[in-house]
């Protein structure tokens, strides 16, 4: 019963390494020359509101991580 489990898988293996050999035909993109222009309001724009949002996003994760810290150390019972 093994060995023919073992034939079987041996079988099963060629024919899929068979299949994925003959597929073998890779399309690449075409490349556009064409600069893309960021969005108005993008973090990626040049304009103020987007840097300040930005800038207002970053202190607030940093703020949250703070307090979450001191949260969790409040928690465990260190004095």
């Amino acid at each position: 019963m093994k060995k023919l489990f073992q034939k079987i898988l041996v079988k099963v293996f060629k024919k899929v390494i068979k299949k994925a050999e003959s597929n073998n035909d890779v399309v690449l993109p075409e490349v556009v020359d064409d600069p893309v222009e960021p969005v108005e309001g993008e973090p990626g724009g040049d304009s103020k509101k987007a840097l300040w949002k930005f800038l207002l996003q970053t202190l607030i994760s940093i703020l949250t991580a703070i307090l979450t810290a001191l949260g969790a150390t409040s928690c465990m019972g260190i004095h």
